[in-house]
């Protein structure tokens, strides 16, 4: 587990296939959790670094995310809390395109993913242990970021890095809302930006300006 910013930790357990992160706040919080093969080694992270989590927060309903998320919670009890706008997803009303459940079969090894139990649904704008709950749908519908003072935690908002990537958009439900999403976020008063695919990074608020541009013509 790295320290990123203070109370902001990026665990290691899941390698380069996805980032999840550990917030020390009133209570530790998991966001996001990895696919289900990833479950047991962020469990063991956790536990190597004397912490249990008492809330996971979901960005989104996809596999990379969601998948280690039981396996946390049945090892810590933490509740798991996922978008209300993303129950569709994640109780699988509503189901992605055929192309992009076959490319997620193969990457889960021919196994269709699970979705975890969700304890809690949260509310756009709702604050859980002092983290904001930001609604970012177009990745998928209810695609939510989460806000700690000037720290945003973007899920598939957005890729993160030197210069901010949109989300490739073959996997996006609609990328006019996704940028849309980015609009919103470039309003917001933030620094420092952690994504779930790419490395962290400061000036987010300028980046993401400077990524809004280029389709505002600016």
């Amino acid at each position: 587990m790295k320290e990123v910013a203070q109370g902001l930790f990026q665990l290691e357990a899941t390698g380069r296939t996805v980032n999840v992160f550990l917030v020390q706040t009133d209570v530790p919080v998991l966001v996001d959790a990895g696919t289900a093969r990833h479950g047991p080694a962020i469990v063991a992270e956790l536990r190597d670094a004397g912490v249990v989590p008492g809330l996971v927060l979901l960005t989104h309903g996809d596999f990379d995310h969601v998948g280690g998320a039981e396996a946390v919670r049945k090892a810590t009890g933490a509740d798991v809390c996922a978008p209300a706008a993303e129950r569709p997803l994640l109780t699988e009303e509503l189901r992605r395109k055929l192309f992009v459940r076959l490319l997620i079969r193969v990457a889960s090894r021919g196994r269709r993913p699970r979705m975890p139990p969700i304890d809690r649904w949260l509310e756009a704008g709702e604050v859980v242990a002092r983290i904001e709950a930001v609604a970012t749908p177009g990745h998928t519908p209810g695609h939510t970021s989460y806000r700690l003072g000037t720290t945003l935690i973007a899920g598939d908002a957005i890729i993160t890095g030197e210069r901010f990537r949109e989300p490739v958009q073959m996997f996006n439900f609609d990328t006019a809302e996704v940028r849309r999403s980015i609009e919103k976020l470039a309003a917001l008063d933030v620094d420092l930006a952690v994504s779930g695919h790419g490395p962290p990074a400061h000036g987010a608020r300028e980046k993401l300006a400077a990524l809004a541009a280029t389709w505002q013509g600016g």
